[in-house]
């Protein structure tokens, strides 16, 4: 029986050259943007570029803020979106990875509204924001597709997400990947199997999102099957890994993300672990309970792309690069003090509890 409710406004333009064909989208919003990127990869991957042709087609100044940092901080998401407020820009453009990205949601509200930074989480902005558009240059975080904003909180470190802030439109050509180096491509690839596998054993997956992460896992895993011995990607294998990205970036629209995302936040923002790494140490773990607690979905799960559960977790660890840190028993009474306070593991399989969370703490992470 078909069982959905699916929800996703942003107009998803897939294809090479897809921003020149459709620069005739931009001028209905205005005659002046906000360009909003990190330091490298919107110029490296020639997406600035494009972006810069398509806008001056259709006479649109534009002004650019290229100071987003990795895991993007709430300060530089309102220094943004100040300038834009103060230069009166009618859309904002994002390009990057997934901090770009997510930034450019951040600052849409910032755009709109002189607000100290915090108080951007005391509302729904969802359909109170300055419009924007988003181009994906890295396949893994599907951020181009999501609702979502993870940003860093400068008072504590911690990641906090905004939610509720589609895109207009997103323009997604995998050439933008073309020029990602094989450690980060993996990092990232392995965040996009996480958002597909989390979502499908998801208490609140339906027909529609499964639909998408069993295509996601699929492309993944036969990439990482396939991959060659000199560490680089093809560019049918760039194609895959881009297509599994917006997979999985509809999965977690749908669906939300699991344990293998929030207890992994600790070793990005704690040990500056890459975050696709940080989510791939919990992830055998957490297909070894998708497939205890949803036998049938497991089942259907394995029919489907034809790997078994010991494959798949064999191909993940393979893959991720990642030697556990020692903690402290001081560090363990924090996590289990910040884990208890979140309660965020509601919608794991099975009744996943953050006494469940130390327990997998103390087996993969050696005592300091």
């Amino acid at each position: 029986m078909l069982d959905l409710t699916y929800h996703m406004p942003t107009n998803i333009i897939y294809g090479t050259g897809c921003i020149q064909k459709n620069a005739s989208l931009f001028p209905a919003f205005g005659k002046k943007c906000l360009i909003v990127t990190g330091k490298n990869s919107a110029k490296a991957s020639g997406a600035l570029d494009d972006v810069l042709q398509a806008l001056a087609l259709g006479q649109i100044e534009s002004i650019i803020f290229d100071e987003v940092e990795q895991n993007p901080l709430l300060s530089t998401c309102k220094r943004a979106g100040d300038l834009a407020r103060e230069n009166k820009v009618d859309f904002i453009i994002g390009i990057g990875g997934g901090s770009p990205l997510d930034a450019t949601k951040a600052i849409s509200i910032f755009a709109k509204y002189d607000l100290r930074a915090e108080e951007a989480y005391n509302q729904d902005h969802s359909k109170d924001h300055v419009p924007f558009f988003l181009v994906g240059t890295t396949a893994g975080t599907g951020s181009e597709v999501t609702p979502y904003a993870v940003i860093t909180v400068d008072r504590d470190g911690r990641k906090r997400s905004l939610k509720g802030l589609f895109a207009e439109a997103c323009f997604c050509d995998y050439r933008y990947t073309l020029s990602l180096n094989y450690a980060f491509s993996v990092s990232t690839a392995l965040d996009a199997l996480s958002h597909c596998i989390e979502g499908y054993f998801c208490n609140r997956a339906d027909t529609m999102s499964d639909l998408f992460a069993v295509q996601g896992i699929q492309l993944i895993l036969d990439v990482f099957t396939n991959l060659s011995p000199d560490q680089t990607f093809t560019e049918k294998q760039r194609q895959k890994l881009y297509a599994a990205s917006i997979y999985g970036g509809l999965v977690i629209t749908k669906t939300g993300t699991s344990f293998c995302h929030s207890m992994g936040y600790f070793l990005t923002e704690d040990h500056h672990v890459p975050h696709g790494i940080a989510c791939a140490v919990y992830l055998p773990d957490y297909l070894r309970r998708g497939f205890d607690f949803e036998t049938k979905k497991a089942d259907l799960l394995t029919y489907e792309i034809d790997y078994t559960l010991s494959e798949i977790c064999n191909i993940i660890e393979n893959m991720t690069d990642y030697t556990p840190v020692a903690l402290s028993e001081a560090e363990r009474e924090e996590l289990c003090e910040r884990w208890t306070a979140d309660n965020k593991f509601g919608s794991a399989p099975g009744d996943f509890t953050p006494a469940d969370a130390m327990e997998l703490v103390d087996r993969i992470f050696p005592k300091a």
